[in-house]
């Protein structure tokens, strides 16, 4: 006997329909869904949570795209950064050049340049490397103290430079005697600190004897301080 193929397949889907709503307890039960409102209402849940798995997925695409710009903007082939600043540094004193200030960095630095604000840090690290740029090596800073003179420190702050010290200074405070016409010292001190830079706002009067006085502008207590502390920037 020949059978029928589009009853037996009708009846295939008949019947597997059934079997999906006994399954889901809709049978004996006084409210009976559709085999259609049930997969209706199962396709919506499918959606949301596709949905939700792309906004979990573009969430941590975007957190992962957002790390990697952080590593590049830190990374040592970024000049701008502190660590590629710190490999320009490294690649000058012919050490390792991992973007890494450590002991070996500081040592080479210091005995090369000098470390006259401290061990090479975030908060330093563009002075240090103005100096490997200047090529302000310890012998030559060396050099430049010895030709400074007190009418040159004067010049170059009346002429809107600036100066810096090459070494910590205690000076001693003076004032203008007007009676003599004679700065007296005052008994006090200033303190400053190796790698100060002083700009135009200050001011100096050559003492001769290899010092000069400096003061800032419109103050009436002057600090005396041996010219061979000071370079001119």
């Amino acid at each position: 006997m020949k059978l029928n193929t589009n009853l037996l397949i009708g009846a295939a889907l008949v019947g597997g329909g059934a079997y999906y709503a006994y399954k889901k307890g809709f049978f004996g039960k006084g409210k009976k869904e559709s085999p259609e409102k049930v997969i209706d209402e199962n396709q919506q849940v499918i959606d949301k949570v596709a949905k939700e798995q792309t906004a979990v997925k573009t969430a941590s695409t975007t957190a992962s795209n957002v790390t990697k710009v952080v590593a590049a903007l830190n990374s040592i082939t970024n000049a701008n950064s502190y660590k590629g600043k710190v490999a320009y540094i490294q690649s000058d004193l012919g050490v390792a050049v991992d973007g890494i200030a450590g002991d070996q960095t500081n040592k080479a630095y210091n005995a090369k340049y000098g470390l006259d604000k401290g061990n090479i840090s975030e908060a330093n690290v563009d002075y240090y490397k103005s100096k490997v740029q200047q090529g302000l090596t310890l012998v030559k800073q060396g050099q430049v103290a010895k030709q400074t003179s007190g009418l040159a420190i004067v010049n170059a702050l009346k002429n809107g430079g600036t100066i810096r010290f090459i070494k910590t200074i205690n000076a001693q405070n003076f004032i203008l005697n007007k009676a003599t016409n004679s700065y007296v010292a005052t008994g006090t001190n200033l303190l400053f600190n190796n790698g100060a830079v002083l700009s135009s706002t200050w001011r100096a009067i050559d003492r001769g004897a290899g010092f000069v006085l400096i003061y800032k502008a419109g103050a009436n207590t002057l600090q005396q301080v041996p010219v061979n502390a000071i370079v001119i920037v």
